[in-house]
């Protein structure tokens, strides 16, 4: 009975010791967050923050209206973007830092795709790229069913029915096609992992550049078709990346649809008149803007993180901005990088799955600071 006495006083002096997460930040996220120091960031003096400054400013074109960010944007013009010391104290006056206490964190990345197309359909490109459908309903729920929801709700109307909009097999044998595409491409894996990236660029027969970014969903869970891949033998756990299934398809062409159904999510697209732009509408920072889980972290956030480079292997620090979203970018301590145009971009990103250690920043004035 002792023994048992001594057991519960060292449980309970444990419990006291674990970190519990902030109540501040309840109705900004769903995440768990403990507010700490930026002494606590042992790289944040490290920070360019003259560019941190920089790219606050570029955020604060979409987000000065927004009550979250209204004050610190106004506050931002008057910082000298050239005055590294005027910066870091901008950032330190304005901001508290709370860093994530998720026990599962991962960092991904994702890059800027250039496909081959055209205007035209034919046989060299036989692939529609589609706009959003005017049929698409978008289904509009109060906050709180929202935050039980992992994806959007989406449907189109049969008689007075409200159905589930149609799966990537449908639409790939032709559900739609009354809808006029955006273009045609000449590559099926291509136009899939432009889907995944969100964004990307079609270089026409003329040899101009067509840019795209990201219109609408169908209402569908993304599926990994990398896991999948996996739990059919096709690839060892381990040794997936985009390279390894891009590979593994164009050895099979036979089971590219199989494969490629298995995530019923489609993504439709927008013309955009610059390359690149996330969900905020702007021009992507490489390896500065982030796709984000905006239940988690709101758009527009700066946030630092601490994760490895997938290329050098070598630790990879910065402050990092909530510009985007995606359809895989779901969970607490969850981002995607952007790592821009190029091949260099698309080995990082193709490799890049490490865990990351996550800061959000958040505004004083929405603190009562």
């Amino acid at each position: 009975m002792k023994n048992i006495s001594y057991l519960l006083i060292i449980l309970l002096f444990f419990a006291g010791c674990a970190q519990r997460p902030s109540p501040k930040l309840k109705t900004l996220s769903y995440g768990k967050y403990k507010e700490v120091s930026f002494t606590d960031i042992s790289s944040w003096k490290d920070e360019d923050f003259t560019k941190a400054i920089e790219i606050y400013l570029h955020t604060c074109k979409r987000t000065q209206d927004k009550k979250l960010y209204k004050l610190t944007c106004s506050k931002a013009k008057e910082i000298r973007v050239d005055d590294e010391t005027q910066a870091k104290k901008f950032f330190e006056e304005n901001f508290t830092p709370f860093v994530s206490l998720a026990k599962r964190s991962l960092a991904t990345g994702y890059f800027e795709p250039l496909l081959q197309g055209s205007l035209q359909q034919s046989e060299a490109f036989p692939y529609p790229l589609y706009g959003i459908p005017d049929n698409l309903l978008r289904v509009e729920l109060s906050k709180t069913y929202k935050q039980r929801l992992s994806h959007p709700l989406r449907g189109r109307l049969v008689g007075r029915k409200i159905k589930p909009y149609y799966t990537r097999e449908e639409i790939s044998n032709n559900a739609l096609e009354e809808l006029k595409p955006i273009c045609f491409v000449n590559d099926k894996v291509d136009l899939f992992f432009l889907q995944v990236q969100g964004s990307g660029c079609i270089e026409l027969e003329d040899k101009s550049i067509l840019n795209v970014g990201y219109g609408d969903q169908n209402g569908y869970p993304y599926v990994s078709i990398g896991k999948e891949m996996i739990n059919k033998g096709m690839l060892k756990r381990g040794e997936v990346s985009l390279e390894s299934i891009r590979s593994y398809l164009y050895a099979n062409p036979r089971k590219i649809d199989d494969i490629l159904n298995a995530n019923p999510s489609y993504i439709f697209f927008e013309p955009r008149l610059h390359s690149a732009s996330g969900a905020l509408g702007l021009i992507l920072e490489a390896e500065r803007s982030v796709a984000v889980d905006k239940r988690n972290i709101p758009l527009g956030m700066p946030i630092f993180i601490s994760t490895i480079d997938p290329l050098s292997k070598e630790k990879f620090e910065r402050m990092v901005f909530a510009h985007d979203t995606g359809g895989a970018i779901k969970g607490e301590a969850r981002i995607d990088i952007f790592y821009g145009r190029g091949k260099v971009a698309q080995d990082k990103a193709g490799r890049m799955k490490n865990p990351l250690k996550l800061w959000m920043l958040v505004p004083n004035d929405y603190l009562g600071k």
